[in-house]
C-alpha cells in the first residue's frame, strides 16, 4: 500500500489506474468490515450498525497486490536498494501510527477499553508482538507489517537462488506446508510461536501474487495459474474457516488477474488520490475509528453518523500520516547524500513512481517481498 506521488511526465502514459481501483476497493472492504462488524462486536454498546459487511478479504487482497509488485521491483537484481526503499516506505509511518494509536487508546478511549502498557508499545514498535503471547497488539490490523518486513528480508536475501522448477515448487510449498503444519501447532509451543510469528497461515497470499505476476509475464501457463489460485483459495478457506469471505476473495483475485494482463480501467483523480494514501489509511483506521464512533455515540449521533465518522477519521488521518510522515521520511532515507567534493548528486531526490508502478508498490497492508524471489529468472 504505497502512495501515489508526483510523477514524471514520461511515466504518466504508462500508469495503469486498474491497480489504484483494486487498492481502493480492497481498503474499502477492510474499513467497512472493521466498522460494521469487528468494532461493533468488540464494543456492542456502540449499537447496531446501519448494515453489516461480513466479508474479511480486503487485507488479503492487498497482500496479493503487494506480492505482485514486489516481483517487478527486484527485476533489476538490486536487492539492497529494494530492501532499503521498501523499509523506508513501511517503517516510519508504521512507527508513527503505533505511537498515535497507543496514545488514543490509553488517553482518549473510555476507561477499560484498553489494557496496553509501555511494554506493549515497545514490542509493537519492534515488530515482535506475535512472538510473545503475553504482549498485547496495539491494533490487530498491524499483523500485516511484521509479515511484510520478514518477506522483504527473505526476498532480498534469496533473490537469484531459486529459478525455474525450483521457483514453482516454492509456490506450492508456500501453500501446502502451512496446511501440513497446522494440525501439529497445538502440540508444540515452539511451533505455535513460529507458526504465528511468521504468519505462515498467510503464505498462500504470497504464492497467489507471485503466480499472477509470472503468468502476466508469460512465465507461467494459464492452467498452472488456475491450479495455484484454486489451491490458494482452498488454503485460505481452511485457515480462516470463512466460506463467504473466501468466495469474495476469489472474486477479487480474478480482478487482480484482469488488472495484471488486461486493458486499463480508465482514469480517476479521486481513485488515484485514495490509492495514494491507502497505506496510511490502513494504519490508523481500526482502533482510532472505533474511539471516534464512541465519542459520536456519546453525543447522541446515530448509526450512519458513526459509520461516517469512522470512515472520515480514517481518510483524514491517513492523509496526514502520508503527507507529513511517510513521504518525507521516505525522501529523507532514500535521497543520495552529498559527496565529499560538495557537489550535488546527479539525482538530488529519488525518482518517484505512482502507486501502480513496480518500484514503489510494496506495501502495503498493504506487501510481500518474498515475491521478489520470482523475478526474471524464469525466462
Amino acid at each position: 500500500m504505497i502512495p501515489a506521488q508526483r510523477t514524471e511526465p514520461s511515466q504518466r502514459s504508462a500508469r495503469r489506474v486498474s491497480w489504484d481501483v483494486l487498492r481502493v476497493v480492497a481498503i474499502a472492504c477492510v474499513l467497512l468490515h472493521h466498522a460494521t462488524q469487528t468494532s461493533i462486536s468488540s464494543h456492542p454498546q456502540l449499537g447496531a450498525p446501519p448494515f453489516v459487511f461480513p466479508l474479511s478479504m480486503g487485507a488479503s487482497t492487498l497482500m496479493v497486490i503487494s506480492a505482485f509488485f514486489a516481483c517487478t521491483s527486484l527485476e533489476g537484481g538490486r536487492s539492497g536498494r529494494f530492501l532499503r526503499r521498501r523499509l523506508a516506505r513501511l517503517l516510519p509511518a508504521y512507527m508513527a501510527a503505533v505511537v498515535l494509536t497507543f496514545s488514543v487508546q490509553r488517553w482518549v478511549a473510555p476507561d477499560g477499553w484498553s489494557q496496553l502498557d509501555g511494554r506493549d508499545l515497545v514490542y509493537n514498535l519492534l515488530l515482535v508482538p506475535q512472538w510473545f503471547p503475553d504482549v498485547n497488539i496495539v491494533d490487530f490490523a498491524y499483523w500485516t507489517v511484521p509479515v511484510q518486513v520478514a518477506a522483504f528480508i527473505a526476498g532480498a536475501v534469496l533473490v537469484g537462488f531459486l529459478r525455474g522448477r525450483g521457483l514453482r515448487a516454492l509456490l506450492w510449498a508456500l501453500i501446502v506446508t502451512p496446511l501440513l503444519l497446522s494440525p501439529l501447532v497445538s502440540h508444540s509451543s515452539v511451533l505455535f510461536t513460529v507458526y504465528n510469528g511468521f504468519a505462515l497461515h498467510r503464505a498462500q497470499l504470497f504464492a497467489a501474487g507471485v503466480a499472477i505476476y509470472l503468468w502476466s509475464k508469460d512465465r507461467l501457463g494459464a492452467k498452472h495459474l488456475v491450479a495455484l489460485l484454486v489451491a490458494a483459495l482452498l488454503a485460505q478457506g481452511f485457515h480462516t474457516n470463512e466460506t463467504a469471505s473466501t468466495v469474495g476473495f476469489g472474486v477479487l483475485l480474478a480482478l487482480v488477474c484482469a488488472a495484471a494482463k488486461g486493458p486499463d480501467w480508465g482514469r480517476s483523480r479521486v481513485i488515484t488520490w485514495l490509492a495514494g494514501i491507502s497505506y496510511g489509511v490502513y494504519l490508523v483506521h481500526e482502533q482510532i475509528g472505533t474511539v471516534v464512533m464512541d465519542r459520536l455515540a456519546a453525543h447522541g449521533f446515530g448509526s450512519w453518523s458513526l459509520l461516517a465518522g469512522f470512515l472520515t477519521s480514517a481518510v483524514v488521518l491517513g492523509w496526514l500520516l502520508t503527507k507529513y510522515v511517510e513521504r518525507p521520511a521516505y525522501r529523507l532515507l532514500t535521497q543520495p547524500q552529498e559527496g565529499r567534493s560538495g557537489r550535488s548528486p546527479r539525482r538530488p531526490s529519488p525518482r518517484v513512481r505512482p502507486v501502480s508502478q513496480p518500484r514503489t508498490s510494496a506495501d502495503d497492508p498493504a506487501t510481500a517481498a518474498l515475491a521478489g524471489l520470482l523475478n526474471v529468472h524464469l525466462r
